[in-house]
């Protein structure tokens, strides 16, 4: 801890730490195991396995409201961030090839542009997260905001969790939709056709027919895309799938008390090029009285010996007497 309060208090010249900060911010997470399905033996898509499940509780005042996740290519650790404004980091724990807890637990305040945390609430609420290039989560990666509408850049391979915050181009349509309503989900491209193309979708930007705005990026180039949404669900997360021809994404239902559900597409990228891009193809639909869904808004790839890995994470609200955050993996098959 008092390494921490050094950090704040000469936060003007954190950005000249070329050091990791990570290890001088620790967490306390317990991980409990829980099963996907409230009743054993529901069914599940053909082409989706539950391979594991927790829930994530701490007594730290700011853990929660995980809106963006990324995992490493090897599936070991990964990143989230939240609505607050943190860092959540950590190592998977794995038992016979299922998802069993998590360690090595670490938060810290995401940085500005001068390396500084900003008080202000309506700056910091990052809803997604994604790595840069090839190196992952322990190189550079880019943060999406909400609020004040933004995509930022953060060298953690060379400052860790103190990384300051670089300005990345965003189309200026993604800016166009209802306030806290805008840029949700975020991902780039690090191979196959579309390599360094960023990808962005929108919450509640939509066109005159109902259909999601979202956009492919790289430099001066821009390329604007419509998803016919399903019924009221909105898309809240996305992830590219190994190989780069494919995202997945991750899309919430959340009228309490029993109005609660999560679903997942594909869209492959020849779609994405297109300017309608349509439905994708449905991987799941459920709803909370079947599954133990919550407030879905994270999702990442990756793949390991058996094939593609699926894991997401829910954003409490810091509502902690109806909500939780849980995480969950799938393979998808």
């Amino acid at each position: 801890m008092n390494h921490i309060g050094k950090l704040l208090a000469t936060a003007g010249m954190i950005a000249l730490v070329s050091t990791p900060a990570v290890a001088d911010n620790p967490v306390d997470v317990r991980s409990s195991k829980i099963s996907f399905a409230r009743v054993p033996g529901t069914p599940m898509p053909d082409r989706l396995t539950s391979i594991g499940g927790l829930q994530l509780e701490s007594a730290n005042e700011n853990f929660g409201g995980f809106s963006g996740l990324d995992v490493s290519a090897d599936g070991k650790s990964f990143i989230s961030v939240s609505d607050r404004g943190y860092w959540l980091t950590g190592d998977f724990v794995y038992r016979y090839g299922k998802l069993a807890g998590i360690t090595s637990t670490r938060m810290a305040p995401i940085r500005d542009t001068h390396g500084k945390v900003d008080p202000r609430k309506s700056r910091p609420d990052a809803e997604a997260v994604a790595a840069w290039s090839a190196k992952g989560i322990t190189g550079k990666v880019i943060v999406g905001f909400e609020r004040r509408q933004r995509v930022e850049l953060f060298d953690l391979g060379r400052h860790g969790l103190a990384a300051p915050a670089e300005r990345v181009r965003l189309p200026d349509q993604a800016g166009e939709g209802e306030t806290n309503g805008e840029l949700e989900a975020l991902g780039r491209f690090h191979d196959g056709p579309l390599k360094g193309w960023q990808i962005g979708i929108s919450e509640r930007n939509e066109t005159p027919g109902g259909k999601l705005r979202g956009w492919l990026w790289r430099k001066g180039e821009t390329h604007e895309f419509h998803i016919t949404r399903l019924g009221n669900y909105r898309i809240t997360g996305l992830a590219i799938l190994p190989g780069s021809e494919e995202i997945i994404t991750v899309e919430r239902l959340f009228e309490p008390p029993f109005g609660v559900g999560m679903a997942m597409r594909r869209f492959s990228i020849k779609d994405l090029q297109q300017r309608d891009t349509g439905s994708g193809t449905l991987v799941f639909e459920g709803r909370i009285t079947g599954f133990r869904i919550d407030n879905m808004e994270g999702i990442a790839a990756h793949r390991d010996e058996r094939g593609t890995v699926i894991t997401v994470i829910s954003d409490d609200n810091f509502n902690r007497s109806i909500q939780s955050t849980v995480m969950f993996q799938f393979r998808l098959d």
